[in-house]
């Protein structure tokens, strides 16, 4: 039955127990509702149907069909919801609207891959099916690509085929280089006998005897379908015969043996999970149905047969339908690379093992209905995601939709895919690209525009001049140093400084919080520190004041450069693209997306992420993004200088998927790589010198920002900056294959984080602060 706002609680004693429950729902939901913008009248009415899980939507809806016209602009399915009811008044109902799928980026593949059902839905949702391919019999190489190449030759020598003609027909068999042989020896051999002989002649070449040999050493052993992985194996491992049989089927990581019942026949199995069905049929053979067993760990359920005849299954279940792994796992990219048209998100907060905060985000598929939701810039509803914390503990995650506008029988309902934030037309415009696909022209177009921005703005950039002097000498004793070390204070000692308690008493200041400092002092607060304050501004203030310039990574802001950003990914369609979270929490940590897709990227401003910079895998090591890095100091009196003691090197692992990078990933934490190591390593694959002149480039990119920034926002005579300038490593292909770094980030080096534990640093910023020229821990950068 539906239930609206105008009903009556029965009792008073029914009406006590549940303001008391609605009471306690409101105060942990409150914030939540209030955001979502759902009006408070609505509010009790949620929490009736959320406590009974009413999903009542169906009483007031039907699904009709699209018009041709608006299939592909408004749609993401082929059914649109149109209102059965005679009318339903503007605010005047909530609606929940399940979920069909909820996950996180790091268990999505899995869950495609493994969870009962999931992938079927997923398919028929985006209308991408996988053609149906026997297992390959190959050798163990990490990708079929790589297992064609191995096998050309031999198809070749074999056929007599063109090495062209050998690919294509190892790449339609899966990999199986008998099928290609075969296919490719088809027309010469029609008659069944030769095809045989054929057959056994191939078989006999290729090392595996004939193929009516009762041999299992050629035969596969291990093999998939959708739903279950089997292994053949010797029970006695000093044997060779392949007397037992497992069967391992993904329950997932809620199940327990409580839920398991597994039936044993002779010739036939069963098994079902929670009362459903998870498996079932006849087996190739018979078994020795009371020695077969099963178990249950990590959330896959393990059935164990013992054969009563030792002879090679080829099935374990009548009629079972193989799969090719590596077709299998590229069709599930082309999946998930499609739903992102589809998905939504929402932000939450998780501890980790450490008890570190980290802000991860849920991707959710809405169920059908919510999916026949359409488009419109004037939409007559609201449809927003809302996570229920129920009685037990339990979050529940639905999304929930009411009416903004009087709807009138027949007319569709619709809801606006823009988030909120983002009002300018051109610019929705591209975002409604990424869900609604069509001519993007517009966007190449305002790539165009902006680039021939970028070159106008270079042009006319302003280069201040350094002093080439060394700095006057002036007496520096008290320093302060914000969280110092006892290894810090030491080294300050041992250099004939003070190290005072507070700023007020420091002749020179070291600190993070500008609040606290005196206003009188000389500290590490120089005016670039607002403009060098994180890795996203930073990009964005260089494109705007001195636009593009070779050695700088191109980035795009998702919230005012969509159609920028989009344009840029069309012309250069290898890119890969770092994702950036610019809505900083204080002591949580901010994931960082590595992605190739542009449609990927935009859909992630919906869950805060502002800034696509270009980031391409390592020319030193594709499985590693790496990064040097350079601190600079700039004094008072805009002399340069650069640390020459170390070049610190950096490296994220990414992720690989036949031998490239995984589309989609979590960037994983920097580990710091030992500087003579990488060095040794750089030289010998680039040549002798090849990281001296990296580092002397990187110097002259250092030199040219500043001098560029200074020509903005001179110093302000007093204070000086310390900045970290990273850079990543480009193969310039145009320049002989040259590897040259390119600005990846700037920022101010923390004190806290860094100048406090590094026992070096201050003594020798001081000796340069006060004129001393035999510190040889820095060097002077001059002007070009």
């Amino acid at each position: 039955m539906a239930i609206s706002g105008e009903e009556q609680v029965p009792s008073v004693n029914a009406a006590s127990s549940f303001m008391l429950q609605y009471g306690q729902f409101e105060a942990t939901h409150k914030q939540q509702l209030e955001s979502l913008g759902l009006p408070k009248h609505l509010w009790q009415v949620l929490y009736k149907k959320l406590a009974s899980e009413i999903l009542d939507i169906g009483e007031y809806v039907v699904l009709n069909s699209v018009e041709d016209s608006t299939k592909h602009t408004a749609y993401l399915t082929e059914h649109k919801l149109c209102l059965s009811q005679d009318k339903l008044d503007a605010q005047s109902n909530v609606f929940l609207i399940d979920h069909a799928w909820t996950t996180t980026i790091d268990q999505a593949l899995g869950q495609l891959d493994s969870a009962p059902g999931l992938l079927e839905r997923m398919e028929t949702l985006t209308g991408i099916f996988e053609p149906h391919e026997k297992m390959p019999i190959m050798p163990n190489t990490e990708s079929l690509d790589a297992a064609n190449e191995v096998n050309v030759p031999v198809v070749v020598a074999q056929t007599g085929v063109s090495e062209e003609k050998a690919r294509e027909l190892l790449t339609k068999a899966g990999g199986d280089i008998i099928e290609a042989i075969m296919a490719a020896s088809k027309d010469s051999s029609k008659e069944e006998g030769k095809k045989n002989s054929f057959e056994d002649q191939i078989i006999n070449q290729l090392g595996g005897g004939s193929s009516n040999s009762d041999s299992n050493a050629d035969k596969p052993t291990e093999w998939r379908t959708r739903e279950y992985a089997c292994s053949q194996y010797a029970l006695d491992s000093g044997s060779d015969k392949l007397d037992g049989i497992d069967i391992s089927i993904p329950v997932g990581p809620s199940v327990s043996k409580k839920d398991v019942k597994c039936s044993f026949a002779r010739r036939h199995l069963e098994v079902s999970v929670g009362g459903s069905k998870v498996l079932g049929g006849d087996l190739h053979a018979e078994i020795v149905a009371d020695e077969a067993t099963w178990t249950l760990e990590n959330g896959v359920l393990v059935v164990s047969l013992v054969k009563k005849s030792s002879d090679y299954w080829p099935a374990a279940l009548v009629g079972e339908t193989q799969i090719n792994p590596f077709v299998h796992n590229k069709h599930i990219m082309r999946v998930f690379g499609e739903l992102w048209r589809y998905f939504q998100g929402y932000d939450f907060l998780a501890q980790n093992a450490d008890q570190s905060i980290v802000k991860r985000t849920n991707w959710y598929i809405q169920d059908e209905v919510g999916l026949s939701i359409g488009h419109s810039d004037s939409p007559n509803v609201r449809c927003l995601p809302f996570l229920y914390l129920d009685t037990r503990g339990q979050m529940m995650p639905f999304s929930i939709m009411w009416p903004t506008k009087p709807i009138s029988k027949g007319d569709a309902l619709t809801r606006d895919y823009c988030p909120a934030w983002l009002t300018d037309s051109e610019q929705r415009k591209g975002y409604l690209q990424s869900i609604f696909p069509g001519p993007k022209q517009f966007a190449l177009d305002a790539y165009e525009r902006m680039r021939d921005d970028w070159a106008q703005t270079a042009k006319n950039v302003v280069r201040a001049n350094f002093t080439s002097l060394p700095v006057p000498r002036t007496q520096i004793q008290r320093v302060f140093v914000q969280g110092a070390t006892d290894e810090t204070a030491k080294s300050v000692q041992e250099a004939g400084l003070q190290l005072v308690e507070n700023a007020e008493q420091a002749d020179v200041v070291f600190d993070d919080d500008v609040t606290q400092m005196p206003a009188d002092k000389q500290s590490n607060q120089h005016p670039l520190n607002s403009v060098f304050i994180s890795t996203e501004n930073t990009l964005m203030a260089f494109q705007k004041v001195i636009g593009m310039q070779a050695w700088l990574r191109p980035g795009y802001h998702l919230k005012t450069q969509i159609n920028e950003f989009i344009g840029a990914s069309m012309m250069s369609s290898n890119s890969w693209w770092l994702l950036t979270n610019d809505q900083a929490i204080p002591n949580v940590k901010q994931q960082k997306i590595i992605t190739n897709s542009w449609v990927t990227a935009v859909r992630h401003a919906d869950v805060g992420y502002t800034t696509a910079i270009n980031c391409t895998p390592s020319a030193v090591s594709p499985d590693q993004l790496c990064l040097a890095e350079k601190i600079a100091l700039l004094t008072p009196d805009n002399g340069l200088y650069v640390w020459s003691k170390d070049t610190w090197i950096y490296a994220y692992p990414i992720e690989q998927r036949d031998n490239k990078p995984e589309p989609y990933q979590i960037m994983a934490d920097e580990l710091q790589v030992q500087e003579a190591a990488f060095v040794e390593s750089f030289s010998a694959h680039f040549g002798a010198d090849a990281f001296s002149k990296f580092t002397e480039e990187m110097e002259r990119i250092v030199s040219e920002v500043m001098r560029m920034m200074l020509g903005i926002d001179s110093s302000s005579g007093k204070n000086f900056g310390l900045f970290s300038f990273r850079f990543a490593f480009f193969k310039n292909e145009e320049a002989g294959g040259v590897v040259e770094p390119c600005l990846q980030s700037i920022h101010p080096v923390s004190v806290h984080q860094r100048l406090a534990t590094d026992s070096r640093m201050v003594p020798s910023i001081v000796a340069t602060l006060s004129g001393n020229t035999a510190s040889e821990d820095w060097k002077q950068i001059k002007n070009a």
